[in-house]
């Protein structure tokens, strides 16, 4: 018998294959995955989460359906850092995207590359520029709709779409949505975010008389925002009574979005995540606003996780999970495994009725020059502050506001924490190591490190407070008199081949023939002294010297990512501890 002609043959494959891969698509029950980012809303501004008022219809809603984290931790307490660290699944110090000028590394994977490359269709709509392409977050999306946001972008200049247009936006693209394969779709909603000035009805829902001068506007609460600026009768809760409308008023566009849901056949095909990157502080601690400070009231926020395939579970889970853990648990509905250097997990053991383990949680700020990290466990919490180099603790089961510093009391825990919470963070990698030693008499070490970069971590290796202070993100000044043993300041700079400049002084005097550079212990020519991009190879090794025996300074400059570097961030951590007097 005659077979077919190779044309026919050839015709006869591409038909195959075609049919295959069609099956194939059928066949992909993976489901949609949304996550609903809603910027600064506070966990305990929702009726879900036992406050008062009935803030959120549409999400109580979505809880019963699904799973309501009681205690969700954000990994910084303002957007740009924090929605980086959703996306990416690491901490700030790991992704590095920690302020205004800084840019996704290429090396690090974003969710929609994930997603993309794994099959699925991949859409965002985002309404504030932290949340958008001049940082990286446009990466694996096929759409990307932010309004032309990054086109002609100004602060405070109230460009941002309000949550009707960003629904309305969010709905286009859910239409356009390829039959027959899943989808990520990632919706920001900016509203609760100041100003609060929600439309009506909701800009009176919850409002009691008031008749002062201080509004919505952040122009206009803005001279009260720091610590020890006392607002006038009644302006706190005016103040709230707005922030409390915009969340209402956020919360019926995302039920009108759910309700698209389910008209259009979506929502039994999918999975969604509500999330905040942080919260927002009505003077609790004396602030208002969010970006300086760790506690609760900024990092503590909402999590539901509602996978709408499945009948009505209406479960809350009360052990501690980070927003770290949203990447990992997406890539597991996905089918597709976490890729390296994501410090989340999965939260797939509590969305299957487990009982699963509480997860310490960090929280990280560069931001107003507060460098400020903290470690929370269920029942405690930790928060250092570098640039003042102040720590507090605080027994969250007893003084859940956070009241009472317990730190002098409980050193021990204290200690435990600290180590806990510097052997997670990434710290200096690649970062610059200044000491300084006496030869066993008093001496007073002072000067200022500038940089033309961005300082983004500092490490203080002596006890006193206030000796340091950190200006503008690029200088550092110190100032210790009396030293008879010694003390340093390791920190790190962004981009890491910015030049640096010292400034060193030894009792009160300039000094350059008692600054020991590198391994050769090179001596700069003039004082100051500037290090430019291509730094000499002996930065990259460590000097060797006697401390509080040898007078002097003593500078070089750690390498950057390598297998050797946990070592050398241990003994920093080591020498760290020994100045706070916890170990000798």
């Amino acid at each position: 018998m005659v077979g077919p002609r190779p044309g026919a043959r050839l015709f006869l494959l591409l038909t195959l294959l075609t049919t295959a891969s069609a099956c194939r698509q059928r066949e992909d029950t993976r489901p949609n995955l949304i996550i609903i980012l809603v910027d600064t809303l506070r966990s305990d501004h929702l009726h879900s989460y036992g406050y008062p008022r009935e803030t959120s219809p549409s999400l109580d809603a979505l809880a019963r359906r699904g799973i309501l984290f009681e205690q969700a931790i954000s990994a910084a307490p303002w957007t740009l850092p924090s929605a980086m660290s959703l996306l990416t699944g690491r901490l700030p110090s790991s992704h590095r995207v920690e302020n205004d000028g800084m840019k996704l590394a290429p090396g690090i994977p974003i969710l929609a590359e994930v997603l993309k490359q794994a099959g699925y269709v991949t859409a965002a709509v985002v309404s504030h520029i932290y949340v958008d392409s001049p940082f990286g977050f446009q990466r694996g999306f096929d759409r990307f709709d932010d309004f032309g946001l990054s086109k002609d972008y100004r602060f405070e200049a109230g460009l941002e779409p309000i949550a009707g247009q960003v629904t309305d936006h969010a709905l286009v693209e859910i239409r356009r949505m390829e039959k027959g394969r899943p989808f990520f779709l990632l919706v920001h909603y900016f509203d609760p975010h100041w100003d609060y000035d929600p439309p009506a009805p909701y800009d009176s829902r919850f409002t009691t008389p008031y008749s002062g001068t201080v509004t919505g506007s952040y122009q206009s609460f803005s001279k009260y925002a720091l610590p020890g600026e006392t607002l006038p009768p009644g302006a706190l809760q005016h103040l709230i009574d707005l922030y409390d409308g915009e969340i209402a008023y956020t919360d019926a566009q995302i039920g009108r979005l759910l309700q698209i849901l389910e008209k259009e056949g979506v929502a039994r095909r999918s999975v969604v995540v509500v999330v905040s990157d942080h919260g927002e502080e009505f003077k609790e601690h004396g602030s208002l606003g969010h970006g300086r400070d760790l506690y609760d009231e900024v990092t503590r926020v909402p999590l539901i996780v509602a996978d709408l395939r499945k009948p009505v579970q209406e479960r809350r889970v009360e052990e501690e999970v980070r927003s770290i853990d949203v990447f990992p648990t997406l890539c597991a509905l996905a089918e597709v495994i976490p890729p390296r250097g994501v410090q989340g997990a999965s939260l797939i053991p509590f969305l299957s009725g487990e009982r699963g383990e509480a997860r310490p949680a960090i929280s990280e700020t560069i931001r107003f020059d507060a460098y400020k990290k903290s470690y929370r466990e269920p029942h405690a919490k930790l928060i250092v502050g570098l640039e003042s180099n102040s720590r507090e603790l605080y027994d969250l089961q007893s003084d859940p506001a956070e009241r009472i510093n317990l730190w002098e009391r409980r050193g021990q825990e204290a200690l435990a924490m600290e180590q806990a919470l510097f052997e997670q963070v990434d710290v200096l990698n690649g970062g610059w190591n200044l000491r300084w030693s006496s030869d066993g008499s008093p001496h007073r070490f002072s000067g200022s490190i500038e940089t033309e970069g961005l300082i983004t971590a500092v490490v203080p290796l002596f006890p006193q407070a206030g000796r340091h202070r950190v200006a503008r993100g690029k200088r550092i000044d110190f100032d210790l008199e009396g030293v008879s043993g010694s003390g340093g300041l390791s920190f790190a700079v962004s981009p890491s081949d910015s030049r640096v400049g010292f400034s060193l002084a030894l009792d009160g005097a300039p000094e350059k023939r008692r600054v020991f550079v590198g391994a050769r212990r090179t001596t700069p020519t003039a004082s100051p002294f500037t290090f430019a991009s291509a730094e000499p190879a002996e930065l990259f090794s460590k000097p060797a010297f006697s401390s509080g025996r040898e007078l002097g300074y003593f500078l070089w400059k750690s390498p950057g990512p390598s297998q050797e570097e946990a070592s050398e961030l241990t003994e920093a951590m080591k020498e760290r501890l020994r100045s706070l007097g916890y170990i000798r």
